[in-house]
């Protein structure tokens, strides 16, 4: 089945990604590094909802999604992700990381919810936007630094 060639896929990408050793000094946050692995994951979760946007007339299919960053990164972390301050706010609960989304299901048993999916590409089009533009802080402070504009 396509879809879940394509599911695999986005989830070997996502593993590789996260699996990819830090090659910054010293213990901090490579946030390059981050930016990057954030990205990546949104380009899988854009393909994987790209996929179900395409099957929703399927019969019998269901709508996938990758478990949320969060969750995925911490796993990939020596220290979990915490809360530091009792101001900040606590966030939402990740996904089981089953890859399958719920959904109504129609009378072929397809469960792909259109307005579902394209909240979710609204979602990760404001995800990568704020990936990029972190990127673009950060690479700004570099030349700032360097001396250079």
């Amino acid at each position: 089945m396509p879809s879940s060639r394509l599911h695999n896929e986005g989830q070997n990408l996502m593993l590789q990604a996260l699996s990819t050793p830090s090659t910054g000094v010293g213990k901090g946050t490579d946030v390059l590094d981050l930016a990057k692995q954030r990205m990546q994951w949104l380009q899988s979760r854009e393909s994987l909802i790209a996929g179900n946007i395409a099957n929703a007339n399927t019969p019998g299919y269901v709508a996938r999604d990758l478990p949320d960053f969060k969750s995925a990164l911490s796993h990939q972390m020596s220290v979990p992700l915490s809360r530091t301050d009792s101001a900040h706010l606590t966030g939402a609960t990740s996904q089981s990381g089953t890859g399958k989304t719920e959904g109504s299901m129609s009378i072929d048993g397809n469960r792909v919810d259109l307005e579902g999916e394209l909240v979710k590409i609204a979602q990760t089009d404001d995800q990568q936007r704020m990936a990029t533009n972190a990127y673009s802080t950060y690479m700004s402070m570099f030349s700032l630094a360097l001396g250079s504009s």
